[in-house]
């Protein structure tokens, strides 16, 4: 399955990643960013790959698979 539309950030890829998905697309973002320069989209990657890494990390998931095995606690 392939997460895809309202995805704004890392942590909602990785949110859908532990849901389930293996794949999370965004494209709203980075099209913004575009309007601007090729260095705001490069900028845009660049933090969420940086937000989707410190998930990663206060998840305890060294990998994307791990991610998806991640344990979901319902309260």
């Amino acid at each position: 399955m392939i997460a895809s539309g309202g995805l704004r950030s890392g942590i909602d890829i990785a949110k859908a990643i532990a849901l389930g998905a293996a794949l999370g697309g965004m494209a709203g973002p980075f099209l913004k960013a575009a309007t601007q320069s090729s260095d705001a989209v490069a900028e845009v990657l660049e933090e969420t790959v940086r937000v989707l890494r410190i998930a990663m990390f206060a998840a305890g998931a060294k990998d994307i698979v791990a991610l998806q095995q991640t344990p979901l606690i319902r309260n």
